[in-house]
This record gives structure tokens, sequence and C-alpha cells, in this order.
């Protein structure tokens, strides 16, 4: 099978399962939490099906009962009953790895589960697939390395390619995004027919698990396709109400709904201009919805935000956070990943010279933060060290 490929997430599945005796897989539909439940579990069951989830809600101490260790239950969201009875197992049996539940729906979100397995449960996210590891190459630590680039023989070094990456290769990967049950599809018109039934189950059947809305699926639609056409701009909601003739009360609501769905994520601004933004979880999902790819400057930033993120999601031993930073003097950096001791921000232009306003802007920046570097993603060929903390880096470059 094409997405039979190792996934990032496994090492903190196997590592979660060392020390936990429940283990979370969580992530969007499609984005291959079952692939990795039937490598990694003794024992698969999915309340997908019917038959088996009746046999579980009918009773499920019983369901449970005598288990190999690193039992799988796909789709756990299902079956609240599951979760005390979990509970108290795992209360009376003291091992870790015992079960391995996962849910497409943040477990947490869904008021019919009662219990949180706080202290008992470590949950993994799985994200859609990067450029990267979709192409089977190591987790990437870019980020870190552009920190500490302080010579253009240092740049030059760091980013000699030899993967080969084409600037074409950035287009690609909007396009498809990384969902393996749609994006390893050559066809567009079969990764069409997936895009419609995939939302058709998250927006018409999972999104009643976490809230009950009468609205019906073409504005639930409306509402993520005038998500994925603002990401990474402010959010303002009055905006979003006007678009798409929703409520502010409803909005509110549907908004958490898509993250407990992992449809969008949210990410906080810092600096005098606080509002935020957010991101579609799979960019192959927003070009589809927006009919767009690489049009502007914002599909580099969400092309980036996709693919670079993993590194600081896989490796939580960072603490690293992903932020904007914005001024009421206009200076914007649409992403600024940041740990405590280094930090990276981005800005992006579909231009191969930087304007004036990009520069002044990552200057601002900088001068802001003096431990943190900025990169200019750009249209060029060239990788050129501006100073010793402003970097011009084609954006495909940064695919990893």
């Amino acid at each position: 099978m094409p997405h039979s490929r190792r996934r990032y997430a496994a090492r903190l599945i196997e590592r979660a399962l060392s020390h936990a005796p429940i283990v979370g897989v969580m992530g969007q539909r499609q984005v291959g939490k079952t692939t990795l439940l039937e490598g990694i579990a003794s024992e698969y069951r999915t309340l997908d099906h019917r038959t088996t989830l009746e046999e579980a809600e009918a009773n499920p101490e019983f369901f449970i009962q005598n288990r190999p260790p690193r039992f799988a239950i796909d789709e756990a969201q299902f079956c609240p009953g599951l979760f005390p009875a979990m509970k108290e197992h795992v209360r009376t049996h003291k091992r870790t790895g015992q079960f391995i539940l996962s849910g497409s729906v943040r477990f947490t979100s869904r008021k019919a589960i009662r219990e949180s397995l706080t202290g008992r449960i470590a949950n993994v996210e799985v994200l859609p697939f990067t450029h990267a590891e979709s192409h089977s190459r190591p987790l990437s630590r870019l980020l870190e390395n552009l920190a500490a680039v302080r010579k253009q023989t240092q740049l030059e070094r760091l980013l000699a390619s030899p993967s080969g990456i084409k600037a074409a290769e950035f287009e690609s990967y909007l396009e498809t995004g990384g969902l393996p049950g749609i994006c390893f599809f050559r066809a567009r018109e079969v990764r069409t027919d997936r895009w419609r039934s995939q939302l058709d189950t998250l927006l018409t059947r999972d999104i009643r698990l976490v809230q009950e809305t009468s609205l019906p699926f073409e504005a639930l639609r409306d509402l993520l396709a005038f998500l994925a056409q603002n990401q990474g701009s402010p959010f303002i909601i009055k905006n979003a109400v006007k678009a798409t003739q929703i409520s502010a009360v409803t909005l509110k609501r549907l908004l958490a709904s898509f993250e407990a769905l992992f449809l969008i994520r949210p990410v906080r601004s810092t600096g005098d201009q606080s509002k935020g933004s957010y991101f579609l979880e799979d960019q192959g999902m927003a070009s589809w919805l927006t009919r767009k790819t690489l049009d502007s400057s914002t599909d580099v930033i969400r092309g980036l935000y996709a693919n670079l993120r993993q590194e600081f999601f896989y490796r939580p031993e960072l603490n690293g956070r992903i932020q904007q930073y914005r001024t009421k003097h206009d200076v914007e950096i649409p992403l600024v990943f940041h740990t405590e001791d280094w930090g990276v921000g981005i800005l992006a232009t579909l231009e191969k010279t930087p304007r004036p306003k990009t520069l002044s802007s990552a200057l601002a920046y900088l001068k802001k933060h003096p431990r943190h570097s900025c990169v200019i993603a750009h249209a060029g060929a060239d990788c050129i060290q501006r100073t010793d903390r402003l970097l011009l880096i084609p954006y495909w470059m940064l695919l990893g």
C-alpha cells in the first residue's frame, strides 16, 4: 500500500506505551490512525463496525476483559461506556501498554464521555503527512538548525538538497495535502470524491458527537471554506458572521467543534495586535475548498505551517510554541516557531526579491527578539544570509 510508511508519530506512541496503561491516538479521519494501530496492536477492533459497537455497548467490562496487551479500539468515542470500564480495569490491573484507543474526535470534547482518564491515558496526535514524511525522510530539525546559522557557508551547507526538491513539489503538496487516505491517489477526480465523502462524514455525522446543530451541511461547509480562505489572517468574527450568515454565538461553538474534529487549529498572535488566526489541519482539503493552490504569499505560509510544525509536535522535549507576531505599526510575522532558547520567524513572498516593507518587518521583529532569527521565504533561487540572523531562502527548500 502506498501509505504504509513509517510515521513520525510511531516513536511517540511506542514511548507512551512504555509508561501509560492507555494510549490515545488522535487525529482527523483519513490521517492514517488505523494503519498505525494495525502495525502496533496485538489485537485490533473498530467501533466503526456496527456489530463491534453493539458488543462494546452491551457490556463494556466484558468487551475489554482478558485482552492481550496493546489491545486497540478504533474510533473509541462511539462508546462512552468504555471509558469508565477502562478506568476501573487499569486501576486493578496495573500494567503499562494495555489499551490503544484511536479517535477522530477529541475524547474530552464529547459530553457523553464523562470519564477523562486523567492520569491513565497518554495522548498522541497524528498529523497529516509532510512532504518529507511522505518521501520517508527523517523528522526534520530544520528550524533548530536555521536558528543556529550565523554564516553564509552554514546556510548553504544546511540547505544543500540531496533529495532534489523542486519548486513544483511545493504546489503539488498544497493540492494533494497529507491525508494518506486521499493524498496518494494521483487522479484528481478520485481525490475530489474522497474529499466529498470525508466532509460528508465529518459535517453530517461526527460533528453531532460534539454539538447538536440544525445548520445544513452547506452552511457548515461554507464556514470551513471561509476559514480555509483566510488561513493565517487575523480572525475577525464579524467578518465571519457576514460571510457565512451564522450568528456569532453559534459560530464560536462551531469553531470549537471543528477543533474537536481536527479540522482546524488556532494560532495565537503576540505583539500589541492580539487577534489570532486559524489554519486547517490539512492543506489539501483547504485547496479543494478554495479551488486554489499557490496564488499568494499566504499559500506559501500555509504550506510551510503544514510542513514545519511537525518538528515541534513530534519533539515534545523542545516544549516549542507556534505563534504569530503583529504590531500596530504593521509589522507582521505570520509564523513564529520558538522555544525557551531560540526562535525562528517566517515571512513569505512570491517575488524573487523581497520588497522593502517585507525587509523592514523582518528587521523590526529581530530588534524586538534578539535571540531569534528570521527567514524570508521567497521565489528566487538563492540562499542569502542578509545579516547574521536574517536569512533569505527559496520557499520550497523549507519542505525539509
